[in-house]
């Protein structure tokens, strides 16, 4: 049996289907071919896997014999009516299936939409239009490129690549889709056309960009957070710094003072005694060097972060003509200070060494805005400011907060001006936070201005600065009037002091300090000196019968017994001998002390036996007042 290609293909097709070949699905189908081979007929089958008719049909010879049989498969025309509604069925589905799909040739030219891309591209189901043209114009201007590209790569390789596209709606909206597309090949393996869908991602896109955005939010919190962490860290680091600085200059402070003490005694009693006048001289310029001693232990201290020691009214004028070297040494040599003081500049009421620690910093400050070089300019004048013309502080922000602090009234304004860079309202805003510096690693702590605003407010004035980008800065201190003479520091010692018959009891854990201040008052003209080495010591001296009438006491010492704990002691004792400490810490370990309430003098090294002995007199003479008594001995 032979058979044509047609129905060749059509029994393997049959064979798919059914998985039986197209003779053996049909079992009588032998027998009929031998009737049609002995009488004429024709037969017809159908089976439903494959829709066909068939027809069998003998061939005959000259002699009428049967030469063959012929069959012939034709459409069941039952089944083609059959497949007519599905068809349609099948149609429509595509015509409306809910996304926007499409076919188009080899070379990717459009010959059919469904009604859903019609549906949103002309706002009808039913469009004649299927030209590339028009879909090309419907693409977003930014994503045309990038899907011809690939389009283009998928009809030459027969590759599909999803991509992602905005394509505008019949009311002129842009709408996310993603192109999912495949090829249709025939049966050697060609491309008949190109099937494809756009499936709107509108929604998911919105969401994705949602958490993109909460992702970067996030992430900038999260740097933020490493910021703040970052400068918190730095700042502890910054404070940790700071403190082992403090208290190891406020310890060195002290210690040198205690040594600076001893030598202004010493000192002292060698010009009280010496009857040569060149060794007189000599023995002042020990004198006057161990104050300029005193100055640098004060600085010390105000690096260390302490609270003004003492207050005096200060000379503005003298002050400059003693200050120049050193401000000239803090800006340099490449840098020029011009400093003017106006005749007849009053007195200010305040701490002279935290003074003199201001005007360098800001000299400081000044000298580093000019890179070093240059000319910076120091001015102190008296300036009297109205009320309704107070200056801003230091920035606008901040002068409705801290301006009802200030007062109008009589000043002494101390200005220091440089030509250099100047600064922003943003940096201006900061210049007098904790540890803020624009001057880089390790070339500033920021912590200059900020003392200089705390001295200033302390000493009830304020700060002003003016500063412009490119042009330069002016920082200004205003510091209160004082009505109150500058003391003459230049006094020579050795007037007659007058002493009487007190005892005193000396107590000091270093005995360098003991001996120095016992030789200093013995010489004087006091004989009965008792010195112990701390409270505990002292206690028992006067409970062993001891008599004084002033006790001179450190404030800080070794042993069980405090200083507060000291001063109960004496009152269960009911004795109520006058003490005047002295120290070489600062103002807050006394406040640590709890030596607050004025009830006791307290005197900080290094200080004169003028000072001493006038706080003596006042303790004796007290505390007769107290009592009503006559002086001791009489």
């Amino acid at each position: 049996m032979s058979v044509n290609e047609a129905l060749e293909a059509l029994i393997k097709d049959h064979q798919i289907i059914t998985g039986r070949n197209l003779l053996g699905a049909y079992p009588d189908i032998h027998a009929q071919i031998r009737r049609c081979a002995s009488e004429p007929c024709r037969s017809t089958y159908r089976h439903a896997p494959s829709s066909l008719l068939l027809e069998l049909t003998p061939v005959r010879g000259a002699g009428g014999s049967v030469l063959a049989v012929q069959l012939i498969a034709l459409a069941d025309p039952a089944a083609e009516a059959q497949a007519k509604p599905l068809e349609k069925r099948f149609q429509r589905a595509l015509e409306g299936f809910p996304l926007n799909a499409w076919m188009c040739t080899p070379k990717g030219d459009l010959f059919w939409i469904n009604h859903t891309s019609n549906q949103f591209s002309h706002g009808r189901p039913v469009v004649n239009d299927v030209s590339n043209t028009y879909w090309i114009s419907k693409f977003h201007p930014d994503d045309l490129a990038k899907a011809s590209k690939v389009l283009a790569q998928a009809m030459v390789d027969g590759v599909a690549r999803p991509f992602r596209y905005r394509i505008r709606d019949w009311e002129g909206h842009y709408h996310w889709h993603l192109a999912q597309y495949a090829p249709i090949r025939d049966e050697s393996g060609e491309i008949m056309y190109w099937v494809g869908a756009g499936i709107r991602i509108q929604s998911f896109v919105e969401s994705e960009e949602n958490l993109i955005a909460q992702i970067e939010a996030q992430k900038a919190d999260h740097l933020s957070d490493k910021r703040r962490l970052r400068n918190a860290n730095n700042l502890l680091e910054s404070a940790q710094k700071m403190e082992l600085v403090s208290n190891l200059a406020g310890g060195v402070a002290h210690d040198l003072n205690n040594l600076l003490f001893i030598m202004g005694m010493n000192a002292e009693l060698l010009f009280k005694n010496l009857k040569n006048p060149i060794y007189k001289e000599y023995a002042d310029g020990i004198r006057v060097n161990i104050k300029k001693a005193a100055r640098l232990s004060s600085q010390l201290m105000g690096f260390s972060g302490r609270k003004p020691q003492s207050v005096s009214a200060v000379e503005p004028g003298k002050l400059m003509d003693e200050l120049r070297d050193l401000l000239d040494k803090a800006v340099g040599a490449e840098a020029f200070l011009t400093i003017r003081v106006e005749e007849d500049v009053a007195p200010v009421l305040v701490d002279r060494m935290y003074l003199e620690n201001s005007l360098i910093n800001l000299a400081i400050n000044a000298r580093d805005a000019i890179a070093g070089r240059g000319t910076l300019m120091l001015s102190v004048a008296n300036e009297r400011v109205q009320r309704k013309g107070l200056p801003t502080p230091w920035h606008p922000a901040a002068q409705e907060e801290h301006g009802s602090a200030r007062a109008g009234g009589d000043y002494v304004v101390f200005r220091m001006h440089d030509e250099g860079m100047g600064m922003s309202e943003d940096v201006q805003a900061r210049i007098f936070e904790p540890f803020f510096t624009t001057k880089g690693p390790n070339k500033g702590t920021g912590l200059g201005l900020p003392m200089v605003k705390n001295f200033v407010e302390n000493s009830g004035g304020f700060l002003n600065v003016k500063s412009e980008l490119g042009v330069g800065t002016t920082i200004s201190m205003y510091l209160p009037r004082s009505e109150l003479i500058a003391a003459d520091e230049d006094r020579q010692p050795g007037t007659v002091i007058e002493v009487g018959g007190e005892s005193l009891l000396i107590i000091d854990d270093d005995i360098g300090v003991r001996n120095a201040l016992a030789n200093a008052l013995y010489d004087v003209g006091y004989q009965n000196i008792t010195t112990a080495y701390n409270c505990e010591y002292a206690i028992e001296f006067l409970g062993n019968g001891l008599k004084a009438d002033v006790i001179i006491s450190d404030v800080r010492m070794p042993g069980r017994m405090t200083t507060s704990q000291f001063l109960a002691k004496l009152r269960e004792m009911k004795n109520d001998v006058p003490v005047i400490f002295a120290t070489g810490y600062s103002e807050d370990v006394v406040i640590e002390q709890g030596l607050v309430d004025g009830r006791h003098p307290v005197l900080f090294k290094p200080f004169t036996l003028e000072e001493l002995f006038t706080q003596i007199r006042d303790a004796v003479q007290g505390r007769r007042r107290t009592e009503g008594s006559s002086p001791p001995g009489q």
